[in-house]
């Protein structure tokens, strides 16, 4: 039998003491590597970061993260598949009851079946039909995703869905991308696609990312198949955030209360969408329980990622916020 080494009381227990201050690792994103097997043309994550943990540094803060309350982690890159020591972080984590998901592009997956098969959730990303998707990742990536995709689901693993952010190369195709999802059987999770804040803020994403009239219209097309009973994956909550993004909207923030992101090297932050200029914080040399202490915590209004913003939103208890959107005409 595995051992649950946090139970659900003690995560209940430790998000309330967080609430009133005493902050808790119970979510880790951890970015396993920066090296990815695709060069997306608006990702800056293809190449490994310089001083990227070993195995043991790994491990050892997994086991820091633990004693501290950590009950789910989600792996990420570059591609975390593409790490050597994937596959046995991935039984490590397992092993232990801590519930285990993946963001991947999929093309791995048939290769590393034996252990994506152990993960609660994977999340594979999709940029649009064929051609919009291979437009940006690469030919022949498309088929592989799906292959992903599939093989993913026919191992067992509990949820599997794909990940679509909203720019210039699949706009006027969002559409054709949900039918064909549907067609598939699989859930569909949309976000807008911002200029990366991983490596800085001076980067332009003039070339793939929507004025906001564009992405209003794109969204509103989503939210009316999701009335209609298609595939979207979204929470009704991340779809009324997006309806003025980027513009500010105040939401409630759980970054560094509840959850952190750790990097390759070991550094922590709050977050994995702020800018990354303050690297004091690094598990390696200072310890998990030190490190994470230490992080600085604040919010911001103009969070991107579709989950985070449902997170933020159940962290802050506004279940007025998960209420079905009426049809907004303005936006269509």
């Amino acid at each position: 039998m595995v051992e649950v080494y946090v139970s659900k009381a003690k995560v209940i227990a430790k998000t309330l003491a967080a609430k009133l201050g005493k902050a808790s690792p119970l979510t880790v994103t951890f970015e396993v590597t920066h090296l990815c097997n695709l060069s997306c043309v608006y990702c800056d994550r293809h190449t490994p970061l310089p001083n990227e943990m070993g195995r043991d540094d790994i491990f050892s803060a997994f086991e820091q993260f633990i004693d501290l309350g950590m009950w789910k982690m989600n792996l990420d890159g570059g591609e975390p598949l593409a790490h050597k020591h994937a596959e046995e972080m991935v039984g490590w984590l397992t092993d232990r009851g801590i519930s285990t998901r993946m963001n991947t592009n999929g093309i791995l997956v048939p290769k590393k079946v034996e252990a994506v098969k152990k993960l609660d959730v994977v999340k594979i990303s999709l940029d649009g039909p064929r051609e919009s998707h291979d437009l940006v990742r690469g030919e022949g990536s498309f088929d592989k995703a799906i292959r992903g995709a599939e093989t993913a689901r026919e191992a067992g693993v509990p949820k599997v869905e794909f990940t679509c952010v909203v720019g210039q190369h699949n706009a006027d195709r969002i559409e054709t991308l949900i039918d064909m999802v549907e067609a598939l059987g699989f859930g569909i999770i949309f976000q807008p696609l911002r200029n990366s804040l991983f490596q800085g803020t001076d980067r332009d994403g003039a070339a793939f990312q929507l004025q906001q009239k564009q992405l209003m219209g794109a969204f509103a097309k989503i939210e009316d198949r999701k009335r209609e009973g298609g595939p979207i994956a979204n929470a009704w909550s991340s779809l009324l955030h997006f309806r003025t993004f980027p513009e500010d909207t105040p939401l409630p923030c759980s970054a560094g209360w509840i959850s952190v992101t750790m990097d390759p090297e070991g550094n922590l932050y709050h977050c994995g969408q702020i800018n990354r200029g303050d690297k004091s914080c690094n598990v390696v040399q200072l310890g998990v329980k030190e490190a994470f202490d230490k992080m600085p915590r604040f919010g911001c209004s103009q969070c991107w990622c579709a989950r985070t913003v449902e997170g933020n939103y159940k962290w802050g208890g506004r279940v007025d916020k998960k209420m079905p959107l009426r049809r907004n005409e303005a936006l269509v």
